[in-house]
């Protein structure tokens, strides 16, 4: 059974994503080697089990739906116990996320996306995303 994550991005990127797929990225989210106390980055994709968005301190234009095939403790080994104190966190491999999963936009903020009704509302005839059609 498919698990529903979720990406928060800009909308180039989102659109980027639904056509090529994901790219892993370097990420650091304030994390410390327990040792060494030197920061500590994560490579690969990041997938949350809700919709973050800026309350998280995640900034992007849209959000997207990655549903992944794979049974939940294939991705327990990516997953980054604590970092949200409501919700669970994961960053996995593009390639493994790419392969096991399929990504659609879910929500775009309309306050930066002039247009977006238009171009994915089927019941807007007008195409000018007024809904007056």
């Amino acid at each position: 059974m498919a698990m529903v994550l979720f990406h928060r991005t800009t909308i180039g990127e989102a659109r980027s994503i639904v056509r090529d797929g994901f790219q892993d990225a370097d990420w650091d989210f304030g994390l410390r080697d327990a040792q060494t106390g030197e920061d500590v980055s994560i490579t690969g994709v990041w997938l949350a089990d809700r919709a973050l968005g800026e309350d998280d301190g995640l900034h992007g234009d849209a959000l997207l739906e990655v549903s992944i095939d794979v049974a939940e403790e294939e991705l327990q080994s990516f997953e980054l116990q604590g970092l949200l104190w409501n919700g669970r966190f994961w960053v996995a491999p593009a390639d493994f996320v790419n392969l096991h999963s399929k990504t659609r936009i879910l929500k775009v903020d309309p306050r930066s996306s002039s247009g977006w009704h238009a171009i994915t509302d089927p019941d807007d005839e007008s195409g000018d995303g007024s809904g007056q059609g």
